[in-house]
């Protein structure tokens, strides 16, 4: 009975750095993308994080089980969902703009609630349903956007599939390849993202669509190169996947709208930036949703049994 607090503990502490590892990335790309095509970079990226994967699960588990693992089934999962879903929000913001992509983006929780009755049958709680509607209120508030300042049209709808993409890719990681580790799911499937992303960048290089452009790196670009490159990426996603598959991709989505917050922290301890108290209290709104959601554990009901939030 005690182990069940310490695992939702730890699950929710895991999607914590996560995200927080992923506003460092938001930070240091302002310092790259003058220089550097999105593309190029994400291809760089990816492979590096990849690279390091892969040598971390084999040095930690045992080559045997990296050349025997379902390679093909993993990076099917992951280029449908990483790699064709980086695509879709790519494409999504340049038919629309950043003040939607990000509208559209705290709207991820509805996403991953979508997911988990899709796929698992399962009915919402009373307070899974508040924790929801406070998540998704405090990410559109931590954005600082407005909704009559997006452009609603066909971008939209890329964007949209593209959360739902990222939601539908993080339950299949810890859902279909059980018999692998978190680092060998992490693996798998950031792999199949990479192949559809350096495929993405070879097709615009040939047909000069953009976007491809490698820049030339200084003294100065080394340490948000480097905090691109891995913490913000590979190691980000290792410890997304390894919270994401003790708490469901439902409850760990309510992460993912606290990172404007952490991007507003970081620049604000650099003094490149100020401190807004809206977007403090929208990150409360945010932490009061993973709190009440996780209040009781018959957070997810089926059928006539209270199922509990995976904690395996």
């Amino acid at each position: 009975m005690s182990s069940r607090p310490t695992g939702s503990l730890q699950a929710n502490g895991n999607c914590f750095a996560a995200m927080l590892l992923w506003a460092t990335g938001f930070v240091a790309l302002e310092y790259l993308l003058d220089d550097w095509g999105v593309l190029s970079l994400s291809s760089l990226r990816l492979t590096v994080s990849v690279i390091f994967l892969v040598l971390w699960w084999g040095w930690t588990e045992g080559w045997t089980k990296v050349f025997g693992a379902p390679w093909r089934k993993g990076v099917v999962i992951g280029g449908l969902g990483w790699g064709v879903g980086s695509v879709f929000l790519l494409m999504g913001q340049k038919l629309s703009d950043p003040v939607t992509v990000t509208i559209v983006v705290a709207m991820m929780p509805i996403a991953g609630a979508a997911t988990e009755i899709v796929f698992d049958n399962r009915r919402l709680s009373w307070r899974l349903v508040v924790g929801i509607i406070l998540a998704v209120l405090g990410g559109y508030l931590a954005t600082g956007a407005q909704l009559t300042q997006g452009h609603f049209g066909f971008g939209v709808v890329l964007c949209l599939g593209a959360i739902f993409l990222f939601a539908w890719v993080t339950r299949a990681t810890t859902r279909q390849l059980e018999p692998l580790s978190r680092t060998g799911q992490t693996a798998v499937t950031l792999s199949g993202g990479m192949l559809v992303t350096l495929a993405w960048c070879g097709i615009s290089i040939v047909a000069g669509l953009g976007e491809t452009d490698i820049g030339t790196i200084d003294t100065a670009d080394l340490l948000p190169l480097f905090i691109v490159l891995l913490p913000s990426s590979g190691i980000a996603q290792l410890l997304w996947i390894r919270g994401a598959g003790k708490l469901g991709i439902l409850l760990a989505s309510f992460h993912m709208n606290a990172v404007p917050f952490y991007v507003m922290i970081i620049l604000v301890s650099l003094s490149l930036g100020q401190w807004h108290w809206l977007q403090a209290g929208a990150v409360a709104l945010v932490a009061l949703g993973v709190l009440v959601s996780q209040m009781s554990p018959g957070v997810f009901t089926r059928g006539r049994k209270t199922s509990q939030t995976r904690l395996d």
